[in-house]
């Protein structure tokens, strides 16, 4: 097995998704951009792969990132049949499998299309999360929820922490095929100005510089997706906090938004 931290800290959050039951079966996945002097010497004979579409910009990137029908919940036991890197070739439409499963998530192309932009426009962010919480995809099925901001406005009145630890909020964009590149391009637009994004009636995705912090901004939205849908099923009209108590406590916390 390579030796790497990334590779134990996405074991560490594959068994937490996979314990709070974000990852049903072979659900959700994850990756992480690597300095290639890290690592060494690297597999230059691994077998190689097509992807569905080009990334000429990412040639030469690393890539730790689940594999294809893995269960996050096996992460900890074999890592290795879990978990890929893989080398983005010359002309961006092919990858190189340097060690592990061989091939990656089907959901690649978002991944790659996300990292493309990070790397052009948030270089620090090098982790991309994507994964099932229960609560917010049963927000999104609500139909007062269809508005692509209406999840955001309701999350940040359900507990101070939502707008304190991420100010900017997420969106819910309508339904996209999963693993197109319209869901992939979308996405990689929405993440330009915030660290989540819901992807309505299936999960979320989460960026950040790592990734037990991109599992930290799951975590909040969720928490938060919980306590209001529990308001619902105690049979109670949703209050939360109003705009002056965001805003005086955006002002005492001196959070601003973009």
């Amino acid at each position: 097995m390579i030796k790497h931290q990334e590779v134990n800290r996405l074991v560490r959050i594959g068994e937490l998704l996979a314990r709070n039951r974000w990852a049903k079966a072979n659900a959700g996945n994850m990756s992480v951009r690597l300095d290639p002097k890290d690592l060494s010497p690297l597999n230059k004979n691994g077998e190689i792969f097509p992807i569905k579409y080009r990334f000429p910009k990412l040639a030469g990137n690393l890539f730790l990132i689940t594999g294809t029908g893995r269960r996050m919940r096996d992460l900890p036991r074999d890592p290795e049949s879990c978990l890929g890197l893989v080398e983005i070739l010359d002309g961006g439409d092919r990858y190189r499998s340097i060690w592990g499963c061989g091939r990656v998530t089907s959901e690649f192309p978002a991944h790659l299309a996300i990292h493309d932009m990070c790397i052009a426009e948030r270089p620090e962010m090098k982790a991309v999360l994507h994964t099932h919480p229960p609560h917010l995809i049963a927000m999104t099925h609500l139909p007062d929820m269809k508005n692509p901001d209406a999840v955001n406005s309701a999350l940040r009145r359900v507990h101070p922490e939502t707008f304190i630890l991420l100010p900017q909020g997420t969106v819910n964009f309508g339904y996209r095929i999963p693993g197109s590149m319209e869901l992939g391009m979308a996405t990689r637009d929405a993440l330009g100005t915030r660290d989540t994004v819901l992807w309505s009636m299936h999960g979320i995705v989460s960026i950040a510089v790592d990734m037990d912090k991109a599992y930290d901004n799951v975590e909040i939205l969720e928490k938060a997706a919980q306590i209001y849908m529990m308001v619902l099923w105690a049979g109670q009209k949703f209050q939360g906090l109003s705009d002056a108590q965001i805003a005086e406590t955006m002002a005492a916390f001196n959070i601003k938004t973009k």
